[in-house]
C-alpha cells in the first residue's frame, strides 16, 4: 500500500443535515404533565424496575460467559488466523470483501464492497495472532481498529509498542468469524448489505458482523488450507 494509486476512488461523503448554511426548523412541543400514579402504579413501576436491572444482570452474566468460551474456542474458521498469514474477510452481508479505501482528503478508510480479486492488495489482512483467538489485522501496518464505537484504521510503523485497541477477540459461528474489539466489549467490526460500514457501537453477533475467510497467503504447509490462487 506504498502507492495510493491502487485504491478506488471515493466520491465522498455527503454534507450533514443542517450543515453548511442549511436551515434548521425547531418544532416546539407543549409537554402535559400526567398525574401522579396511584399504588398500583407505583407498583407496576418498582417491578418494571427489578426486571430491568435483572435483565442487565443476566445480559452481563450472557456476555462474560461467551469471553471465556471464546478464548478457548476451536474451529476450522479459526484456524486460518496464523501470525503471517493474509486474508479477505467476506462480509456475509454484501458478499462483498473488507478493504481500505482513500477518501478525497487523503485519509484512508475502511468499506465491505471490496472485490474478491486476489490480486487485490487493498483487501489483503496479514494476521498477528496473540493467543486466546486474540488478533491483530493490518495492511501495510495501516491496523483495524474500532474507536468511539466506529470501524477505521490506525497507522502503526514497524517496531510501534501495541495497545490493546487494536486487538480482537476472533469467534466462529458456524462457517463465517466475527471480530469483537478487546477494548470496547460487545462491539464489533460489521458491514451492511450496501458494502457501508455499520457502526460498531450497534453491531453485535448478528449477520452484519459475520465474515467469510480467504487465505491468500500462508508461510506453512497448506495440507489443510486452501489458499486462493493469484
Amino acid at each position: 500500500m506504498a502507492e495510493k494509486k491502487g485504491y478506488p476512488g471515493y466520491p465522498g461523503y455527503p454534507p450533514q443535515p443542517g450543515a453548511s448554511g442549511h436551515n434548521v426548523t425547531v418544532q416546539h412541543t407543549t409537554v402535559h404533565q400526567k398525574p401522579a400514579p396511584g399504588f398500583f402504579g407505583s407498583l407496576k413501576s418498582e417491578f418494571n424496575k427489578v426486571g430491568k436491572q435483572l435483565n442487565k444482570e443476566i445480559d452481563y452474566c450472557s456476555n462474560k460467559l461467551n469471553q471465556v468460551v471464546d478464548t478457548h474456542a476451536a474451529g476450522a474458521m479459526l484456524e486460518l488466523f496464523k501470525t503471517g498469514n493474509v486474508v479477505q474477510l467476506v462480509s456475509r452481508a454484501s458478499g462483498r470483501c473488507l478493504e481500505i479505501i482513500a477518501l478525497q482528503n487523503g485519509q484512508l478508510a475502511v468499506d465491505g464492497h471490496g472485490p474478491s480479486d486476489p490480486q487485490a492488495f487493498h483487501t489483503h489482512w496479514t494476521v498477528t495472532n496473540e493467543g486466546s483467538n486474540q488478533v491483530r489485522l493490518h495492511n501495510n501496518h495501516n491496523y483495524l481498529t474500532i474507536h468511539n464505537g466506529a470501524t477505521c484504521l490506525i497507522n502503526m510503523p514497524p517496531g510501534s509498542n501495541h495497545g490493546i485497541e487494536t486487538k480482537f477477540q476472533l469467534s466462529q459461528s458456524g462457517q463465517f468469524i466475527l471480530l469483537e474489539s478487546l477494548k470496547e466489549r460487545q462491539r464489533h467490526i460489521g458491514v451492511l448489505p450496501d458494502g457501508q460500514l455499520k457502526p460498531a457501537v450497534a453491531c453485535g453477533r448478528e449477520d452484519h458482523a459475520q465474515f467469510g475467510v480467504h487465505v491468500i497467503y500462508t508461510p506453512y504447509p497448506t495440507s489443510n488450507v486452501t489458499v486462493v490462487n493469484k
